[in-house]
């Protein structure tokens, strides 16, 4: 499977660190944006603790902005420069 996973990586262009088990982190993420609660997403990946679970979390800067935005009341705007709308 890693040499498989290599090799469609290259042929990619994508970088020669990113491996099978980054594709583990990419599914936490991904679950945690779309809004699974952390316990949920512990469960999916077997963590007996949450703390590991956030390790295996790279929380892109648009979802934090966009918490941020709906913590502050504020509507997040896609198609404006900065993001927010009152």
């Amino acid at each position: 499977m890693n040499l498989r996973f290599a090799a469609i990586r290259d042929e990619a262009g994508l970088p020669a660190y990113l491996n099978p088990h980054c594709l583990r982190h990419t599914y936490a993420t991904t679950l945690i944006e779309m809004g699974w609660p952390m316990a949920l997403v512990q469960d999916q990946l077997g963590h007996t603790h949450v703390a590991t679970t956030a390790v295996y979390t790279a929380l892109s800067d648009d979802f934090k902005d966009r918490v941020l935005y709906q913590s502050l009341g504020l509507t997040w705007d896609d198609d404006s420069e900065q993001g927010a709308t009152s």
